[in-house]
């Protein structure tokens, strides 16, 4: 059993289409039917169900998808040990991280970079629960967000700072001139936010839920820059993190009227069981130097 038959097997459950696995892994089909015939031989079991152009794994194919990745994952972590042992600054450093944390990201990077050259980093922007799914030793070597409502603790975490919600209008808006703003006035004022998914977006509704008030979007995005870039218009407002508005000064920080508890907390995910790179956390550290953290 060769760590390229399960790298292949892990990408053909992943993609359940033989021709679209092997142009993701740079390989003919037939080389991929060839290797998978050749594990299935092994095992002495089918691992797929052929139908058609379509393949779905049997379930002997999902008993072992948990132990191939492991596997894959171990074989990843050995290789990032040697690397570190032999003090080698050079690899990939692979990043998720959700858009309201950009600012946070960039001025971590600009260290690191300087720090760190030879290290290539790949950042991936997501919502919160798109990244932590991700978040299980094959994606991301570590996820920087907030904390969305229902999380179980399956990941180790390293608190990075709060940031309170706030209502962000820019300095154009009507509004830009209240000292705070209430919950009814918000239900009758045009938002632009931040689309489900997102950390902030389920934190305010379930503020407005416990309320028994009705939040209304006129706009939702995908992408908190874009909002950020649309407050200034004038004529929406949003409700946000002062984290996400980080080095706007254009746009005015509002306070939320209400005695709940509107602070989220910032934190980097580690995934749980998995080898940390030395660039990974050479780059912690300098979150907890941007944060004040150490």
């Amino acid at each position: 059993m060769e760590l390229r038959q399960l790298k292949y097997f892990k990408e053909a459950c992943e993609r359940q289409n033989f021709s679209e696995a092997a142009r993701v892994l740079h390989i003919s089909q037939s080389t991929l039917s060839q290797q998978i015939k050749q594990l299935e031989d092994e095992l002495d079991v089918l691992l797929f169900d052929r139908i058609g152009k379509r393949i779905v794994p049997t379930e002997a194919g999902h008993a072992f998808l948990p132990y191939a990745v492991r596997a894959i994952h171990d074989a990843e972590d050995g290789r990032q040990i040697i690397r570190d042992l032999k003090g080698i600054e050079t690899g990939v450093l692979r990043i998720g991280v959700t858009y309201s944390m950009s600012p946070l990201l960039i001025a971590a990077l600009k260290l690191f970079s300087q720090a760190h050259p030879k290290v290539r980093v790949e950042v991936t922007f997501a919502t919160s629960e798109e990244l932590l799914k991700r978040l299980d030793g094959s994606g991301p070597d570590f996820v920087l967000s907030f904390k969305p409502e229902g999380v179980e603790d399956e990941f180790e975490t390293l608190p990075l700072f709060s940031s309170r919600l706030n209502f962000i209008v820019h300095r154009s808006h009507p509004l830009a001139e209240l000292s705070s703003v209430t919950l009814k006035r918000l239900s009758q004022t045009p938002l632009i936010l931040p689309a489900s998914g997102f950390a902030t977006r389920k934190k305010v509704e379930e503020l407005f839920r416990r309320h028994h008030m009705e939040l209304t979007a006129s706009v939702e995005m995908d992408d908190v820059h874009t909002i950020i870039h649309a407050l200034r218009s004038g004529q929406w407002g949003t409700i946000l993190t002062q984290a996400a508005v980080r080095g706007e000064p254009d746009l005015m920080q509002i306070p939320i009227l209400c005695n709940d508890h509107l602070t989220s907390r910032g934190f980097l995910f580690w995934p749980q069981g998995t080898y940390r790179k030395k660039s990974a956390l050479a780059f912690a550290d300098f979150l907890l130097k941007v944060t004040g953290g150490r």
